[in-house]
């Protein structure tokens, strides 16, 4: 019996169910959308809402942007002579700093003192024998115009061209002599401009050899910075763009200035870089990480609105004759919680905060003393 008592009871919950779902969906299927009803706005319906007249104010951007400090060559310390290295510089270590003409590391010289004195004495004995040939053809001259007055010499009997020849052997044993004292300077090897030094693999008692790399430098004035910037902002900066560099650890900035561009732009990221020089560069340190910023041009058509009347990226809202219209507009930047946009038509008003069901068209009604003072600040052309 009490078997029968449930099952009754579950049968009739079953059917209530059914029955509830049911009216359901013939509720939903008798009212089409074309049947819903509807009613039109009216005026008193109109969405207040709040405009500001933003004014017009000249506008300079500052892009910041970070780079990494580079050096426009790296060069290979390289002797031109070889021999054992008899004294290297304590400048001559990694991490050093060397002014231009600093003696990095010297070469044994005594062989290439013995090279200059053999040239010499090459060039005594040259000059002996042209002393020597022009004595001899002198001779001959005055011989040859007692015996022969009307006759003019011959070359061969006034040793014209032994006398050449011997001059030739002169000018050849000079040209050895220079070249012996330019190797001799050589086995000095100097800095050849003020530069830092990334690398050294030498010491004294080493031998090296000509044209081996024993060590890296690179130029001080050569450390740059490169900037991989967007083709928006590149088309925001000029060759004379201020430029301000933010080092790590340094309490104020240096100043710079934009050297060059990129001829191509980086297959990775498609982005053109600039390279940002300064000349405080031996505040620089390479391959550091630095923040710069970079003043853009002046744009003296700006108008300065709250972020939030942007609904998309170049979006905002009016109210044009009673109602909202949309504006695409150009942001030229950013700052803080405004944004600074190209001068555009405002209408009566730009909509700081848009309604959530804005759109083309909806009528709205102003409201009275709640709008933005009209008076913004101006943003300043100078920074």
């Amino acid at each position: 019996m009490k078997a029968l008592t449930d099952r009754s009871a579950g049968v009739l919950q079953l059917g209530f169910v059914i029955a509830v779902v049911g009216l359901a969906i013939f509720a939903s299927a008798a009212m089409k959308p074309g049947e819903r009803p509807t009613r039109s706005r009216s005026s008193d319906d109109a969405v207040p809402v709040a405009v500001f007249e933003p004014v017009e104010t000249a506008y300079r951007p500052i892009i910041a942007l970070n780079g990494v400090v580079e050096s426009r060559t790296v060069t290979d310390v390289i002797p031109q002579v070889g021999g054992r290295v008899v004294e290297v510089s304590q400048a001559f270590r990694p991490g050093a700093e060397v002014t231009a003409g600093t003696a990095l590391f010297t070469i044994e010289s005594a062989d290439y003192e013995l090279a200059v004195e053999r040239t010499l004495a090459e060039i005594s004995a040259a000059e002996s024998q042209l002393a020597l040939l022009e004595a001899q053809s002198a001779a001959e001259r005055r011989v040859w115009a007692q015996q022969s007055p009307n006759r003019p010499i011959t070359d061969l009997i006034a040793k014209v061209p032994e006398i050449a020849a011997a001059k030739a052997r002169i000018r050849a044993a000079m040209a050895a002599r220079r070249a012996a004292e330019l190797d001799l300077e050589r086995t000095v090897v100097r800095a050849p401009n003020a530069a830092r030094v990334l690398s050294t693999t030498l010491d004294v008692g080493q031998v090296v050899n000509p044209n081996t790399a024993v060590g890296r430098i690179f130029a001080i004035d050569s450390l740059e910075i490169g900037v991989p910037v967007s083709a928006a902002d590149l088309a925001r900066i000029s060759d004379d763009s201020e430029v301000r560099i933010h080092l790590r650890g340094a309490q104020t900035p240096i100043t710079g200035y934009v050297a060059r561009t990129s001829a191509a732009l980086d297959e990775r990221t498609r982005l053109a870089k600039l390279f940002v020089a300064s000349d405080a560069a031996d505040r620089l340190t390479l391959g550091e990480f630095v923040e710069v910023e970079i003043a853009g041009q002046q744009t003296p058509d700006a108008m300065r609105i709250p972020a939030s009347a942007l609904t998309s990226r170049d979006r905002t809202w009016v109210v044009d004759d009673g109602k909202l219209a949309p504006r695409e507009v150009e942001v030229l930047g950013r700052e803080g919680d405004e944004a600074l946009v190209r001068s555009f038509d405002v209408g009566a008003g730009v909509v700081p905060v848009p309604p959530a069901d804005a759109r083309s068209g909806l009528t709205v009604r102003v409201q009275d003393g709640e709008g933005i003072d009209v008076t913004a600040p101006a943003v300043a052309a100078e920074r």
